[in-house]
């Protein structure tokens, strides 16, 4: 993979961004409508991680010009019910896995001790980073795999660092507003992130030199 983190518009990053935003606004009542039918749906639970899915679909849709309403997003989140809570759980696992290690660790009080809490906090950074592009890269897979969304999610980061954390804070800052603050996640703040994100999974893709409309995931 080459990285390329520069485009003739400035940074690819912020014109994934801006593109993504535009988008968004031109598109706001149909996500608004179905960020509120995901943001309700995790009342029940067992139909967030689905619902998200869906919303994922959405997104990956609408960077390929695509504008889908909620029959799509319900259809879309039971075809992804079991990946999603696959995804849900190895998240849930990866979390408990390096709280548990950096709570361990740093009771310890030791030299080595920290050391080892410096790398667990590291790895749970790297985790929390890669979801930038674990589920817009499943999403234009062909044939489904996680297992393939991890691990190009894995080698992206790796390929474009600078890229993956403009993304990441961009993402984070509105899914931490969005719940702080309540409006924004009523206007569909988190639908902006999830678009966001399929669009950098897209110019991610050109960037490598691979079509996405007929990328196999491999």
């Amino acid at each position: 993979m080459a990285n390329s983190s520069t485009s003739s518009h400035g940074p690819a990053s912020l014109h994934v961004i801006w593109r993504a935003l535009k988008n968004w606004y031109d598109d706001w009542f149909n996500l608004f409508i179905l960020n509120f039918l995901v943001t309700l749906s995790w009342v029940t639970i067992i139909l967030g991680p689905p619902m998200v899915f869906g919303l994922y679909e959405i997104g990956r849709e609408l960077a390929h010009g695509r504008s889908n309403g909620p029959g799509e997003l319900f259809r879309a989140a039971k075809r992804h019910f079991l990946a999603s809570w696959l995804w849900m759980l190895s998240n849930i696992v990866a979390a408990v896995v390096v709280l548990v290690n950096v709570s361990f660790y740093w009771q310890m009080g030791k030299s080595w001790s920290i050391i080892l809490v410096s790398i667990f906090l590291f790895l749970g950074i790297f985790w929390a980073m890669m979801q930038v592009y674990v589920v817009p890269y499943y999403m234009e897979q062909t044939n489904k795999s996680l297992r393939l969304a991890y691990r190009n999610a894995a080698l992206t980061f790796l390929a474009s660092p600078g890229y993956t954390l403009v993304l990441f804070l961009y993402a984070a800052f509105w899914l931490i507003v969005s719940f702080g603050f309540i409006l924004p996640l009523i206007l569909g703040a988190p639908s902006l992130a999830v678009v966001t994100s399929n669009y950098a999974v897209m110019e991610r893709l050109q960037a490598f030199g691979v079509d996405g409309e007929r990328w196999h995931g491999h």
